[in-house]
């Protein structure tokens, strides 16, 4: 996306703080930290709270420090003061070098898996690109001013291209290892007689296809005696490929000193592996044919299983898992960008601050005095997943603790390498420091060889930085701390250690209504019975439960959910008795639309919390819509509906909470279709029939209230026996509602069948009545009410308030009120699920002068009149946002109501959302209390 206005005035921003600084006296350091992160923001569109995690600012190198490096975007910049030639060499560790071979100089001395691919020299005025792809990088580089930033700032677009990033790459490299997963399963379950029902056959496939792609990537990654060994062992005839496996499956299980003296040379060269990995010799291997031969070949040779992501590794064994089997469980496999959500917040940017604090810090005693703090620090972090899965979260934590932990031994190190040739290892976060919790056993085995893998892969770059140190990743070790359970009937405190510091995780994604009977019974003992649990979804049940395990301990804990637990009537239920446990919200994401690294990506509206018993600086990071990137504020409080607000708990309540009109639910007819007309089907019947034309009623349902549609009921509630003597039409549709009725199940319909003549619940009003659709998209800024008359029938899809006035509609149509709703409403995915229980009989209603009351009332019959002037228009399309530029005088006419309504508060928040929906909840703590 084009930002030529915004570069254009970080240009002029910057050309008079260059004029301003006296010559000869600009901070380099200062002004590149400033100067780079307004460019990166203003001119790139980073978001200011990405900024730390996305570029290092004196990054140290073997004793030096790059001035600006972005590690995932292969770029580095070598930043010079005002003025400075950027041809003119400089004197540095006894050498001239120009700030081009200074840069060069950083890049060759990186680590391999960090060098970049881009480099820059700048002094403010001047910048100048080199692409180390080039032959002849030095003489082909790329240079624009200042001033002509607006227009070459495209030449920057790698910087924020996804398709040049780190993660990008990984993530390709995932899906195509996922084609090579998915063509290893379906070439061998085809060789299973009972795949399908047994589940011994399912558990031994998915066993088998994990050990085959562990062994592909051990021999990419060198950890075998020889480049391509498995591939190479699995050749010749298919059909002795069997026994082939398994005795090699066999062989990597025992230690060297208790094999067969005697054992064939080629099974011979291979390693001792153990972590239990291959322990399992009951597994049931299938014969093997040509097409499973030719894909292990296929995966061998043609693609390199080294660089695939550790973190990613769950979600290409997606496609092993039943997706029947993956829906009942709620099982979710989260991106790595949201992954990090969780992590950042809870305490990686804490250590990546106190990193980049340490390496800024100019006294070298000092500076190895906060690294060794920090690296005492990680090496005693303890990680917990209550909901593993296939290891994505720790994994990710793990290769985010070793990535810290790699950059403080180079840090201490410098150029000292080889004073470690004898010393012992200085790698000291281990993969004992994490724990976690997974009832399908196929999980925790793709979650340990992760967590093997990246172990492996983070070994590999401590090795660059250490070249003379000899890492010993084999044999695995077991990791006896990922434990096969239910989470929900564990005793976690068997599993975690008693000083657990963060617990993090993805509980299953199951609805209230969508849980088994055995889901349900864990989550309602969970609870332990209490108030209306059954109504909490299954996700819930790990927040009790990490309650009572961090009670008296100063762990603390982020989940991913699903977003209804903070929505409707599940706040009161789940979050009161995690509130009274004195547990508090630190940090939240609202509402955002997940994907996950799946090839059939999930597609899930969820939200992430923080939570502890410690007083901590409180992060809120707001999605002002689900697909939009969060912004961040610091609140004083965050409550359960993850707003700026005080902790209160808003209850269903069967009464409003103010002196205004009762809500009730439309008519439902239960009339298996006899009451219902369309224009064509009353047209006929009335041919037919004509005296019943009085008794025929326009139907609104929420179809017909938005959309304009047209539909009839026949009601013939007030019909007298006489009339409908004459009616034998009417009088056969009495009849077969009546014995539909009776054929129903439930007490309540049979009871309607003594009254066939009425609507099965109904409701109808003798004066104008308030309609509010139950549903409405999460898109408009008002949910669209309207008035009905006494002739009319509402149907229960719409919400409605008999003998409402234009007073009631002015204050339920304006910002106030769509506030309240959007804030403490149910949703059905991300849509607006009206209730009067929770919504409306919770509003604080203002309490208006007259003066005020009639100016609301001006302005809600204003609203009314700009909608009567569009003729033909349905309310879809009057309040769809996309059409706001065609109404302006609804618009306008909304606005001052949206005034006028604040002004009844006695306020004056112009129209801002976060202090209205905060000025509501304490105005109901207060109504509550009272």
């Amino acid at each position: 996306m084009e930002r030529t206005a915004e570069a254009k005035a970080f240009v002029e921003r910057w050309k008079g703080i260059i004029a301003a600084v006296p010559e000869g006296k600009s901070n380099e350091q200062q002004d590149t930290q400033k100067f780079w992160i307004d460019l990166l923001e203003s001119v790139l569109g980073v978001p200011s709270n990405e900024i730390a995690g996305f570029v290092d600012f004196e990054r140290k190198v073997r004793g030096r420090r790059i001035d600006v490096f972005v590690s995932d975007h292969h770029f580095l910049c070598e930043q010079k003061s005002v003025g400075v030639d950027l041809d003119e060499p400089e004197l540095r560790n006894k050498t001239f070098v120009t700030p081009f071979q200074q840069a060069m100089w950083y890049a060759q001395n990186l680590p391999y898996s960090e060098r970049p691919r881009w480099v820059m020299t700048c002094n403010f005025e001047t910048f100048r690109l080199y692409d180390l792809d080039d032959e002849r990088p030095e003489e082909g580089f790329q240079e624009f001013s200042l001033e002509e930033l607006p227009d070459h700032a495209y030449l920057l677009s790698f910087l924020t291209s996804q398709e040049t990033s780190r993660l990008h790459k990984e993530q390709q490299l995932s899906v195509e290892a996922g084609t090579y997963v998915s063509k290893l399963y379906d070439a061998l379950a085809k060789q299973y007689h009972h795949i399908d029902e047994d589940a011994e056959e399912q558990r031994s496939l998915n066993v088998l296809i994990t050990r085959v792609i562990f062994m592909l990537y051990a021999e990419d990654a060198g950890l075998l005696q020889s480049h391509r060994a498995f591939g190479k062992y699995c050749q010749g005839d298919p059909r002795k490929l069997r026994g082939k496996l398994a005795d090699l499956f066999g062989v990597v299980d025992t230690p060297y000193d208790q094999r067969d003296e005697y054992l064939d040379e080629d099974l011979a060269a291979f390693p001792y592996i153990n972590g239990g990995l291959f322990s399992d010799s009951s597994i049931v291997i299938p014969q093997m044919t040509e097409e499973i031969a030719a894909v292990i070949a296929e995966a061998s040779e043609g693609f390199d299983w080294r660089e695939i992501s550790g973190v990613i590794f769950g979600a290409v064994f997606e496609g092993t898992l039943n997706p029947e089997t993956r829906h009942a469980g709620g099982m979710h496999y989260t991106s790595v960008e949201n992954i990090d959500r969780c992590l950042r917040p809870l305490f990686l940017d804490d250590l990546w601050a106190e990193l980049h604090a340490a390496e800024g810090e100019r006294s070298e005693g000092k500076r190895k005095q906060l690294l060794g703090r920090l690296h005492d620090k990680i090496a005693s972090i303890t990680v917990g997943d209550p909901a593993c899965g296939s290891g994505n979260f720790l994994t990710e934590a793990y290769r985010q603790l070793r990535t810290i932990e790699n950059r403080i031994i180079e840090d201490e190190l410098g150029d000292q390498t080889a004073i470690f040739d004898y010393l012992e290892s200085p790698v000291r976060v281990t993969l004992d420091q994490f724990y976690g919790i997974e009832i399908n056993d196929f999980a925790v085995s793709v979650a340990k060889t992760a967590l093997w893998i990246t172990e492996e892969q983070m070994l590999r770059k401590t090795q660059e930085i250490l070249p003379h140190y000899d890492f010993d990743f084999l044999p695995l070790r077991s990791l006896s701390n990922l434990v096969e359970g239910n989470a929900l009937t564990t005793d976690w405190a068997e599993v975690f250690p008693e000083d657990l510091t963060y617990l993090v995780g993805n509980p299953p994604f199951l609805g209230a209504r969508n849980q088994s009977k055995e889901q349900k019974a864990e989550l309602l003992t969970v609870f332990n019975g209490a108030k209306n649990a059954g109504n909490i979804d299954y996700c819930g049940a790990w927040y009790m439960k990490a309650a009572r395990f961090t009670e008296g301990k100063r762990t603390r804990c982020a989940l991913v959910s699903t977003n209804s637990i903070c929505q409707g009537e599940q706040v009161a239920n789940l979050w009161k008795p995690l509130h009274d446990m004195g547990l508090h919200i630190d940090f939240a994401h609202n509402t955002f639309r997940w994907d996950n690294e799946a090839a059939e990506k999930a597609h899930v509206f969820c939200i992430i919390i923080g939570f502890s018993r410690e007083d901590v600086k409180k992060r809120l990071f707001v999605h002002d819509a689900p697909d939009l990137p969060e912004r961040t504020i610091l609140p004083s409080n965050i409550n359960p509906y993850l707003v700026d607000a005080p902790d209160v708990f808003v209850w269903n309540r069967s009464r409003p909470l103010c002196d205004v009109p009762r809500m009730v639910i439309g008519s439902q007819p239960i009339d298996g279709g006899n009451y219902l007309f369309t224009d064509e089907e009353k047209n006929d019947f009335l041919r037919c029939e004509p005296g019943a034309a009085r008794f025929f009623h326009p139907w609104i349902g929420s179809k017909e209230f938005l959309h304009g549609y047209r539909r009839w009921c026949l009601w013939l509630g007030d019909a007298s026996f006489a009339e409908l003597k004459e009616l034998p039409l009417c009088r056969e549709r009495i009849n077969a509602v009546r014995e539909y009725r009776l054929s129903s199940n439930r007490k309540q319909t049979k009871k309607a069948a003594e009254t066939p003549q009425k609507l099965g619940m109904e409701v109808i009003s003798s004066g104008a009545s308030v309609v509010i659709p139950r549903h409405s998209s999460e898109r408009r800024k008002y949910i669209p009410l309207g008035f009905i008359g006494s002739d009319d029938r509402c149907g229960d899809a719409n919400l409605m308030i008999p003998n409402a006035t234009l007073y009631h509609f002015g204050v339920l149509h304006s910002q106030f009120h769509n506030a309240w709703m959007r804030t403490v409403c149910g949703r059905l995915k991300s849509d607006y699920r009206y209730s009067s229980g929770v919504v409306y009989n919770n509003f604080v209603w203002p309490e208006p002068t007259e003066a005020q009351r009639a100016e609301i009332e001006g302005y809600a019959q204003a609203v009314l009149d700009a909608r009567a002037a569009q003729h033909g228009v349905t309310l879809a399309d009057l309040y769809d946002p996309d059409n706001e530029a065609f109404f302006p005088k609804l618009i306008a006419a909304h606005r001052e109501l949206d005034f006028a309504v604040e002004r009844a508060y006695g306020v004056t928040f112009s129209g801002d959302e976060g202090r209205i929906v905060g000025h509501l909840f304490k105005l109901y703590a207060e109504k509550t209390e009272s």
